[in-house]
C-alpha cells in the first residue's frame, strides 16, 4: 500500500460548480463577460452600467464563497501531506504579517499622501489668497489719502496686475451704515457676478474686514459652480469698503496645478455657503489614472456673503504621487547637484529590492526546507508501510544529520530490533512446543494412580518448578504382595531429561519382573544407561520392594536423597551407599557396583515409608536457608497417625509455609506409604 492509497482523494471540481456558489459564480461570469464584450463596441446606458457593476460584486462575492466552501470540503486533503502544512504556516509566520506590515504601510502612506497632498495645494492657493488680501490693502491705503480718485485708482490697479490675474474684478462700495453713490466703482470683467453695491452688515464687525472664499453658481446652471477668492478691506475712515475678486478659473487652475503639481476637481459646498443643494461638477478635466496616490481630497473655509455664515467645502485634488513627489524634491533640493530628495527616494528602492529578495529567498529556502523535511517523513512512512506488511529488513536512507537524520537511524534500530525479536518469539515458540513435547511425554511416564494393596495405603505428589520437570517416580506390581516403587531425579530439563525418563522407565519395566534383588537391578540399569547418556547427563535413583507377606523392605540407594522410615512413632533416616547412574566416565562401572549396598529391614503395621527427591527437603526460603531432611522426617513422625494422603499434605503445607513467596527453583517429587492392618477374611 503506497501513500497515494493512504491519502484522502478530493472531490471532482465540477462537484464544486453543482454547489449555490458554484452556480451563483457561472451565472455573474457569463452575464460579466457578455456586458464587457457589448462595452467594447458601445456605450452602456445607465442602469445597464449599475447592472454591470452588480454583477461584478456578485461574481466577486461567488468567487470568495466558492473558495471558502472548497477549502471547508477538502481541507483533509489540503493539509494531509505534511509539506502543506509546512508552507502554510510559513505563509502564516512569515508572509501573513508582512501582508499586514505593508498594508499598514500602505494606511500610513494614504494618511501621509493625504495630509501632505492638501497642505501643498492649501499653501498654493493661501499664496493666491494673500495676493488678493495685499492687492486690496494696498487699493483701501490709498483711498484712505485720496478717496475721491476711487475709480482711477482702481483702474490703475487692475491695470498693473491684469496681466497676472486677467479675472482679477475689483469694487469699492460704502461702509455699512453709510451713504454713498448710486453706482459703485468698479474694474475687471466681472463676469462672475453681478458687481456688488453695498457691504454687508455683518462686515461691520470684521476689525481687519474679510479674506476668504466664496462659492457661486452660475445663473441658469446650480449645477456649475466656482469658487471665488475675495478680500474684503475698509478704509482707514471706514468710509469704504475695497472688494477685490478673483474667480478660480481654468486658467488660475493651471496656474495652481503648475505651482502645486495639484489640480482641482469637483467641488461639493453645503446650503450655508450660498449655492443650491444640487450635486456639484467642475467645468475643469481631471487627469485619469489610479486613484490610489493619485487622487484625494481637501477642505477649506467657505463664507455666504449675504449672511456671513461660514462653512466647509471639500475640493477634490488629482495629485499623482510622483508630480507632488517631484514638488517637495525639488523645494529641497536647492542649489545642490544632489538633492537628498533623490538620495533618499534612491535609498527607499534599495530597501525595496533588497526586502524583495529576501523575501523571495525566504520563500524558496522555506519551500526547500519544507521538502527536505517531508522527504524524510514520506521515507518514514514508507518505512512503516513495509514494517507493516513484514519487511522488516526494509531501511531508510539517511541524507542529514540533523534530528530527522537520528529519528531515522532510530527507525532503522527498531525495525532491526523487531526483527530479532521475531527471531526471538520464533526461538521461543520451537521452544515452547519442545516443552509442550516433553510434557505430554512426561505425563505418559508418571503413573495415572497409585496401585491398590490391601495393608498399604499409598499417597504420591509430582509438582515440577518449570513446565517440565527431571523427576520421575513409578509403581511396579512384583507379585500378589509384592510392590516395587521407584523415585528418580533426571539431571536437566526439556526434551532431553523427558527422554531420558522414557528410556529409564522402559529399562525398569523390563527388568523389575526379571530381577527382584534391587541392587542388581540397579547395576544392570547403570550398564545400559552408561552406554547412552551422553557426558553431562545423569540419574540418580532410589529402589525399594516392598513385600507384605514377608514383612520387609529392600532398597538400593544410587547418589538419591535417603529414605525416612517411621515405626512406632521414631523417625529413621536410611542412607544406604550408592552412586549415581550413567557416568561414563574410567572405571564408573567398577566403582559404582562396589560402592552400591543394599538394604533390608522389617516393617510391620503402622509404620510410614517416604520416597522423596531433593526438591522437598532443599526448598529454600528468601533467607536462603533449607528445609533439611530432618525437618521432612520430624514432620512425618509427628503426623503419623494419619493415612497416607493425610501425611503428604501436612508435608506440602509445612514446605509451602517454609518457602512463603520464594519462587520454587527445584521439582517437588514424594511418595508416602503407610502399612496398614490387613482385615480378616470374610
Amino acid at each position: 500500500m503506497t501513500e497515494a492509497d493512504l491519502a484522502p482523494q478530493p472531490p471532482p471540481p465540477y462537484e464544486s460548480l453543482r454547489t449555490l456558489p458554484g452556480r451563483l459564480l457561472l451565472l455573474s461570469g457569463a452575464l460579466l463577460a457578455i456586458l464587457l464584450i457589448v462595452r467594447l463596441f458601445v456605450d452602456l446606458p445607465e442602469l445597464v452600467e449599475l447592472f454591470r457593476k452588480v454583477a461584478s460584486l456578485a461574481f466577486l462575492v461567488a468567487l470568495v464563497w466558492l473558495a471558502v466552501v472548497g477549502i471547508v470540503r477538502n481541507r483533509r486533503w489540503l493539509l494531509w501531506r505534511v509539506r502543506r502544512k509546512l508552507i502554510l504556516s510559513y505563509v502564516f509566520l512569515g508572509f501573513v504579517p508582512v501582508l499586514l506590515v505593508g498594508l499598514f504601510a500602505l494606511a500610513g502612506g494614504v494618511v501621509l499622501y493625504t495630509n501632505i497632498a492638501a497642505f501643498v495645494f492649501r499653501e498654493g492657493f493661501d499664496d493666491v489668497l494673500d495676493d488678493v488680501g495685499q492687492l486690496g490693502e494696498a487699493i483701501a491705503g490709498e483711498l484712505s489719502r485720496a478717496p475721491a480718485d476711487a475709480a482711477a485708482v482702481l483702474a490703475r490697479v487692475h491695470l498693473n496686475r491684469a496681466s497676472h490675474y486677467p479675472m482679477l474684478s475689483l469694487a469699492v462700495v460704502p461702509w455699512p451704515g453709510t451713504t454713498g453713490p448710486t453706482t459703485a466703482p468698479i474694474a475687471g470683467p466681472w463676469r462672475h457676478l453681478t458687481p456688488p453695491l453695498a457691504a454687508p452688515d455683518w462686515i461691520a464687525g470684521a476689525a481687519i474686514g474679510f479674506r476668504g472664499v466664496l462659492v457661486v453658481a452660475a445663473p441658469g446652471q446650480p449645477e456649475d459652480r466656482t469658487l471665488i477668492v475675495r478680500a474684503a478691506i475698509p478704509t482707514a475712515d471706514r468710509r469704504a469698503l475695497v472688494i477685490a475678486d478673483l474667480p478660480v478659473d481654468t486658467d488660475l487652475v493651471a496656474s495652481l496645478d503648475d505651482r502645486t503639481k495639484t489640480r482641482m476637481g469637483a467641488i461639493s459646498a453645503p446650503v450655508t455657503c450660498g449655492v443650491p443643494e444640487v450635486p456639484a461638477t467642475t467645468p475643469v478635466p481631471a487627469r485619469r489614472g489610479a486613484a490610489l496616490f493619485t487622487r484625494t481630497v481637501a477642505f477649506m473655509d467657505c463664507t455666504n456673503w449675504a449672511t456671513g455664515r461660514s462653512d466647509r467645502i471639500s475640493i477634490s485634488l488629482d495629485a499623482p504621487l510622483s508630480s507632488l513627489y517631484g514638488r517637495i524634491a525639488a523645494a529641497q533640493s536647492g542649489q545642490f547637484a544632489n538633492p537628498v530628495g533623490d538620495i533618499f527616494l534612491g535609498f527607499l528602492v534599495l530597501l525595496g529590492v533588497l526586502f524583495l529578495i529576501v523575501q523571495v529567498s525566504a520563500l524558496v529556502f522555506g519551500a526547500w526546507l519544507a521538502r527536505s523535511i517531508t522527504s524524510a517523513v514520506h521515507e518514514l512512512f514508507e518505512g512503516t508501510e513495509r514494517v507493516r506488511q513484514g519487511d522488516f529488513a526494509h531501511r531508510i536512507r539517511i541524507d542529514s544529520r540533523d534530528q530527522l537524520g537520528d529519528l531515522a537511524a532510530s527507525f532503522n534500530r527498531m525495525s532491526a530490533s523487531i526483527e530479532h525479536l521475531l527471531h526471538v518469539q520464533r526461538e521461543k515458540q520451537r521452544l515452547d512446543d519442545e516443552l509442550r513435547i516433553a510434557r505430554d511425554i512426561q505425563k505418559s511416564l508418571l503413573p495415572v494412580e497409585p496401585p491398590r494393596y490391601a495393608g498399604l495405603s499409598i499417597a504420591d505428589l509430582c509438582e515440577p518448578a518449570r513446565e517440565v520437570g527431571g523427576d520421575y517416580y513409578d509403581f511396579f506390581e512384583l507379585g500378589p504382595r509384592q510392590l516395587g516403587v521407584l523415585v528418580a531425579d533426571v539431571s536437566g530439563k526439556g526434551t532431553s531429561a523427558a527422554l531420558y525418563m522414557a528410556e529409564l522407565k522402559g529399562l525398569m519395566l523390563a527388568l523389575s519382573h526379571t530381577e527382584r534383588s534391587p541392587r542388581r537391578l540397579l547395576v544392570t540399569v547403570n550398564r545400559l544407561l552408561a552406554a547412552h547418556l551422553d557426558n553431562r547427563s545423569f540419574v540418580t535413583m532410589i529402589y525399594a520392594v516392598i513385600d507384605l507377606e514377608a514383612g520387609t523392605l529392600t532398597c538400593a540407594r544410587a547418589g538419591h536423597t535417603p529414605l525416612i522410615v517411621v515405626s512406632a512413632g521414631a523417625s529413621e533416616v536410611v542412607i544406604p551407599q550408592g552412586m549415581v547412574l550413567g557416568l561414563r566416565i574410567p572405571g564408573a562401572s567398577e566403582r559404582f557396583e562396589q560402592m552400591l549396598e543394599e538394604h533390608t529391614r522389617p516393617i510391620r503395621a503402622g509404620d510410614v515409608i517416604v520416597l522423596y527427591t531433593d526438591g522437598i527437603t532443599e526448598a529454600m526460603n528468601r533467607a536462603g536457608d533449607l528445609f533439611g531432611d530432618t525437618a521432612l522426617a520430624d514432620v512425618v513422625a509427628s503426623h503419623h497417625t494419619l493415612d497416607a494422603a493425610g501425611i503428604r499434605e501436612r508435608v506440602l503445607r509445612e514446605v509451602r509455609a517454609f518457602v512463603g513467596d520464594a519462587e520454587p527453583h527445584d521439582d517437588m517429587t514424594m511418595i508416602v506409604l503407610k502399612m496398614a492392618p490387613v482385615a480378616p477374611a470374610a
